[in-house]
């Protein structure tokens, strides 16, 4: 477990460390000289039970609470100083802010200098900080009692810390791929770049490849340290150091991040959920210039909001985040807000999505199924809300998942169509849509053999890419009612030859094709036997083979289907007759009794069916289904 100070500057954090741990966390040659901490300083604690408490000591100057915020990221749980005698100061209450709008869930209120202030005093501070607490939504705090210098109550703060510690361990740490934020860096002798940070998810070992967000640049982990001793692994919720093979130490910086290479995704634009601090003096408007601090991260940043809106202190809403440069960020993160000169914290909230859509409808849309949801339910009203479906791999993204825990969370009757899903009742929805628009189709232009698939995409489905269009319409045209033919979408009971002029042609070219036998006519011989145009009779049997009532051959000879299945049988009474069923174009020219330009135009037929299989100039059955 983590476990961060907080705190106004002198009311004994680093004393307090140095009494828990007998580390001085004061390590800089400034911060001994003037007796002040200037920058983060770790500590850890050994448990009598087992298990370790690691420590993150933050300065409580207010200059220095840039230095501050990077220390009490993702920690589990805050110890938040206040000196018995002098009781609730500024850094006090922002401290205090800060914590509740990092979303920190636990804490102790540890009154330190109790050596220093009698019982009446202690009582005072202690009511004090109880209504501090629950103006700042942190009722569930813990409180203790100590002086660093005599040891009184030491004793309990370390039970309590345990107690948390235990807890958080039965809770287990996060999920998702590797991140890492980093706080320090530094180049250690004979080793390189070392950075330490934090683990924010997932779980990091000798040996992995991570990149370094948002530059990516690829980095190997050479050697892992927790607490100053070297580990095989150390996972979400954990500090460490890393040391990095083959990266200079200036290629990195506190404020980036090391990920797994699928979690980089670096972004400059961030729809969040912000609260405005009760003490601000006014409200926040659009295009309020501020500083955004997420991860150890200190970004320049705009507040976008919509036209003519305002967030007033106290209140809480939806906002974007136009970042000057582009940062690490995952659905959920929590972030502060500080103002444009950074002197004081004004809001922070959590990111809602980290790759907001540019255009305002779909941005829109996309905050309405995210905001207060879970991942399942939150993908749940995606699908049924995104008429372009959900791209899995941004989804993924969105919530630091690897792609088969994102397709996990996927309801059991979504569609899935390669990484973009639907709902069922979306693709029902443009079932019936196409089905609508084919049918009008149909009746204006009943002789055509169907509504080509592009027209059809950009008159009903705008929205989806052509290519996820013509994969979903090939994967559910039957569940619609429709047949797909090549590039033509039909009703699936729809025959474009069912007008008097085709029906009367058709009379006179069937009989022909039916007695004809293996002994397939031209179209060029139908149209000279029956007397009917040339054109007229290609026409008409394209349209019959899209029906299904022909056989294509060539795009000048079409067959019976009940020719093509005696067709297959002669093919396999020739393989039959041949050693290995390996017969050549002249066995089967001499099984039906035709020409060899016929015989090859039907086993190349029926080659594309798929009843035979060409091996060189040979061919043999294909197995069967």
């Amino acid at each position: 477990m983590i476990v961060a100070t907080a705190g106004h500057i002198d009311h004994g954090k680093t004393t307090l460390m140095r009494a828990l741990t007998g580390i001085d966390t004061d390590a800089l040659p400034e911060e001994k000289a003037r007796g002040i901490s200037i920058d983060l300083g770790f500590a850890h604690m050994d448990l009598p039970g087992g298990g370790i408490i690691g420590f993150v000591d933050v300065p409580g100057h207010e200059r220095f609470i840039r230095n501050m915020l990077s220390g009490v990221y993702a920690v589990g749980h805050v110890l938040l100083v206040v000196a018995a005698d002098d009781g609730v100061m500024p850094q006090t209450a922002e401290h205090l802010a800060i914590v509740g709008l990092l979303g920190v869930a636990g804490g102790t209120v540890v009154i330190t200098k109790a050596d220093r202030a009698d019982p009446a005093r202690i009582a005072q501070v202690q009511a004090e900080m109880r209504a501090l607490l629950a103006d700042a939504g942190c009722g569930g705090f813990g409180m203790v009692t100590v002086s660093a210098v005599t040891g009184a109550g030491m004793d309990r703060l370390t039970a309590r810390l345990a107690e948390v510690a235990a807890a958080e361990r039965r809770a287990g740490g996060a999920g998702g791929l590797a991140r890492f934020v980093v706080d320090r860096v530094f180049v250690a002798q004979g080793s390189g770049t070392v950075v330490r940070g934090t683990v924010i998810a997932g779980a990091i070992a000798p040996g992995d490849t991570l990149t370094i967000s948002p530059a990516g640049i690829p980095a190997r982990v050479r050697r892992l340290q927790r607490h100053g001793r070297a580990a095989d692994r150390a996972q979400a919720g954990e500090r460490c150091a890393i040391n990095l093979a083959g990266i200079d130490h200036a290629a990195v910086a506190r404020g980036d991040w090391l990920v797994a290479p699928a979690a980089h995704r670096p972004t400059d634009r961030i729809d969040i959920r912000l609260r405005v601090l009760p003490s601000e003096a006014g409200a926040l408007k659009h295009w309020t210039p501020v500083h955004l601090h997420i991860g150890a991260a200190d970004i320049p940043a705009r507040l976008a909001l919509r036209r003519g809106e305002a967030l007033a202190p106290g209140q809480e809403g939806l906002a974007q985040l136009r970042l000057s440069r582009p940062v690490q960020a995952a659905a959920g993160d929590r972030l502060i807000l500080r103002d444009q000169s950074s002197t004081r914290t004004i809001g922070g909230g959590a990111v809602v999505n980290p790759f907001p859509p540019r255009r305002r409808a779909e941005r829109a849309a996309v905050l309405a199924a995210l905001d207060g949801r879970g991942m399942a339910e939150g993908l749940a009203a995606l699908l049924d809300t995104l008429p372009g479906g959900v791209g899995m791999g941004w989804f993924a993204a969105l919530h630091n998942l690897a792609a088969d825990r994102a397709a996990a969370l996927l309801p059991p009757d979504a569609v899935r169509i390669k990484a973009t899903a639907f709902s069922a009742q979306q693709v029902e929805r443009l079932g019936r849509k196409a089905a609508a628009r084919v049918e009008r189709f149909h009746a204006e232009t009943p002789a055509a053999p169907g509504m080509d698939l592009r027209r059809l995409h950009a008159e009903t489905a705008r929205a989806l890419p052509f290519e996820t269009f013509q994969d979903l319409v090939r994967q559910s045209a039957r569940g619609w009612g429709l047949d797909l033919s090549g590039s033509q979408l039909r009703r699936a009971d729809h025959d474009p030859t069912q007008n008097p002029q085709d029906e009367r042609n058709w009379r006179l070219i069937h009989p022909i094709l039916d007695h004809s036998g293996f002994h397939i006519p031209s179209a060029r011989e139908l149209a000279e036997e029956t007397r009917i145009p040339l054109a007229m009779v290609r026409d008409l049997m394209h349209r019959k083979a899209a029906t299904g009532a022909l056989v294509r051959l060539t795009a000048e000879r079409f067959t019976l289907p009940h020719v093509m299945e005696a067709a297959a049988e002669k093919a396999a009474a020739a393989a039959r007759r041949i050693p290995g069923g390996q017969f050549k174009a002249a066995d089967f020219r001499d099984e039906i009794g035709t020409g060899r330009t016929i015989a090859i135009e039907i086993l190349e037929c029926l080659d594309r069916l798929g009843r035979t299989v060409r091996q060189g100039d040979r061919r043999g059955m294909a197995p069967e289904p």
